[in-house]
């Protein structure tokens, strides 16, 4: 008998019983879906928060909850600590990561972080800020917010503060407290114009770019008076001003500093929304069926993306697994995106086969059949117009189930570029409409541009490619989308059919990602 054993039997026959493993459970909300190993009522707390604190952000902006698909709520994946999140990121500054992606945007945030005390950055504050960006993008994906203003909203909603009865909102961001009051690293000037990402926010900048974005930010939206100040500045840059050229509609830079200064040595006054006033539908929970608990470290190494390193690996993972689930369907459905992912995709596609055979309709299986079979005819250079059109059923499936859906719809477009078939105009209407779904997929409006762009839209390019120009970790894309639109700005007929000719070689890409 082992030591374990023996401890096992020991506690049984003192009537002690052993400590479960944690389970995971899933909270099902309106707007997310939320994964943990967490007991089921802390489960549900955490999920019931969150859709408060939607609630709140509407509420705040006069804003309605129109009706959407349930594919495109946020899903949070909480892992339990930031070590554990930083290794599944390959990423030792991450402190929370935000995906907005056409499949469904996800969220990893840790359930507690190695930092204490009132200067700690709290996981509850990674998240309310990776979804602050969401919510941002989500209602105004067309607009072309600066850097400062997208990372100060998401900054002036994560420090709201839950109370029983009610919620409190303008607290300052204690864990930006050394950026707060510096203007000498990062200038007004700087802050209109940089993004967190640039070359000379580096560092102790990076920390006061998000303070003091937070500061002014908060300066222009709680004060009647600077408010329009703040209005005028969108507004100009939405009709197509650059944001040096914008800058000066909120005022000369060093007064602007020194304004900044003063208030932050204020005593700030805070808002207050009563719970009362905040009603949300119910939150379910469930625990994982054995299967998906089996199969939830490749959900989480696929979900969070692979590499063409790493992808072979996360296969070989699923594949084991999977082999004792082979009439699970939410098992098959993984195994399906993990061999799509290392480009075995007669495996893939046998996968959702088997996902379909047990759950006919699901969406996974569908897109995912439908992808792995459009790859391995573009493999084969598979000409048949039969063929293709059969491969395209599946999404074409998948979007009768959910018209509001945009994955079968960004699907349907991307097997169509890549047959010998002529692009339909309903088919790019389809990719339109995702983009208009989905605005938060800076990938998809880069799909979109290019679509434009090919067709000679010059104007109707214009939105997208704003949506990604601006977007403060938008990395070479952004520049990339920021280039691309001073040709178009610039109407110069060579550039643009230079420009169409090089996106038309470009590979659909329909993901994105967003590090904090």
């Amino acid at each position: 008998m082992t030591i374990r054993t023996w401890v096992a039997a020991a506690m049984l026959a003192l009537g002690i019983a052993a400590p479960a493993r944690a389970t995971w459970q899933q909270a099902s909300s309106r707007h997310f879906r939320v994964y943990s190993d967490e007991p089921p009522d802390k489960v549900s707390a955490f999920a019931t928060m969150l859709e408060r604190f939607d609630k709140a952000m509407r509420v705040m902006r006069g804003m309605g909850d129109p009706p959407f698909s349930p594919t495109q709520r946020l899903t949070v994946f909480v892992i339990k600590d930031v070590d554990a999140l930083q290794r599944l990121l390959g990423d030792r500054n991450a402190a929370g990561v935000y995906m907005p992606r056409i499949s469904g945007p996800v969220a990893f945030v840790p359930r507690k972080t190695n930092e204490t005390g009132k200067l700690a950055l709290t996981p509850q504050a990674v998240l309310l800020h990776e979804y602050a960006h969401h919510f941002m993008f989500s209602s105004w994906g067309d607009k072309p917010f600066p850097a400062w203003f997208v990372e100060g909203f998401a900054e002036f909603n994560a420090t709201m503060v839950f109370q029983p009865e009610q919620l409190i909102i303008g607290a300052p961001p204690l864990y930006r407290a050394n950026g707060l009051i510096n203007d000498d690293l990062v200038p007004m000037r700087d802050l209109l114009t940089l993004s967190p990402q640039d070359k000379r926010v580096q560092g102790v900048e990076t920390q006061v770019f998000y303070g003091r974005a937070w500061l002014l930010t908060r300066y222009m939206l709680l004060n009647a008076e600077r408010r329009p100040l703040l209005s005028a500045y969108l507004t100009a840059l939405d009709k197509g001003k650059d944001v040096k050229s914008a800058a000066p509609l909120l005022g000369d830079p060093r007064q602007l500093d020194r304004a900044l200064n003063a208030y932050a040595r204020q005593r700030l006054p805070l808002l207050g929304l009563k719970i009362a006033d905040l009603p949300i539908a119910p939150v379910t929970v469930r625990a994982l069926t054995p299967g998906e608990e089996a199969i939830m470290p490749v959900v989480l190494r696929s979900t969070r993306g692979v590499s063409a390193k790493t992808a072979p690996g996360v296969a070989v993972a699923a594949r084991k697994i999977a082999a004792d689930w082979p009439n699970d369907p939410a098992v098959q459905v993984a195994l399906a995106e993990a061999e799509f992912d290392a480009g075995q995709y007669a495996a893939a596609d046998a996968a959702a086969g088997r996902a379909l055979a047990a759950v006919p309709d699901l969406r996974g299986a569908l897109i995912y059949r439908g992808m792995a079979q459009s790859a391995q005819a573009q493999k084969d250079h598979v000409t048949d117009a039969a063929r293709w059109k059969a491969i395209r059923r599946s999404f074409l499936r998948a979007n009768h189930l959910d018209p509001e859906d945009p994955w079968p719809l960004v699907a349907y477009y991307n097997a169509m570029r890549v047959s010998s078939e002529p692009m339909t105009p309903n088919t790019e209407k389809g990719l339109a409409y995702a983009f208009a779904l989905a605005p938060f997929d800076t990938g998809l409006a880069m799909q979109v541009a290019a679509m434009h762009l090919r067709n000679k839209q010059w104007d109707a390019a214009v939105p997208a490619l704003r949506r990604v120009a601006y977007d403060p970790h938008g990395g070479g894309l952004a520049t990339l989308a920021a280039a691309v639109l001073t040709v178009v700005e610039s109407r110069d007929p060579k550039a643009l059919e230079q420009v169409a000719a090089a996106l038309d070689r470009a590979k659909p890409d329909g993901d994105g990602d967003d590090k904090d």
